[in-house]
């Protein structure tokens, strides 16, 4: 059976195998953070909404993840 290369980041301090060539964009739909406002920083750097589609995660990247409480 065919397998899809896969690297390894750590995400929110966990580690987490990903599609190898997936961006932060396709990582907020596999964990399905897609549906919520996000903050999105890599390696330190934040990733801004404009930028998502065009960032490709790469092996041992620190993602973080944090998504924004709602207001009541």
């Amino acid at each position: 059976s065919f397998t899809m290369p896969t690297i390894a980041i750590t995400l929110n301090g966990e580690r987490r195998e990903i599609p190898a060539g997936a961006t932060v964009s396709e990582l907020l739909v596999i964990t399905e953070a897609d549906r919520q406002p996000v903050a999105v920083v890599v390696n330190e750097n934040i990733v801004r909404p404009d930028q998502r589609d065009s960032c490709i995660l790469q092996d041992e990247d620190q993602v973080e993840i944090l998504v924004f409480a709602g207001g009541g």
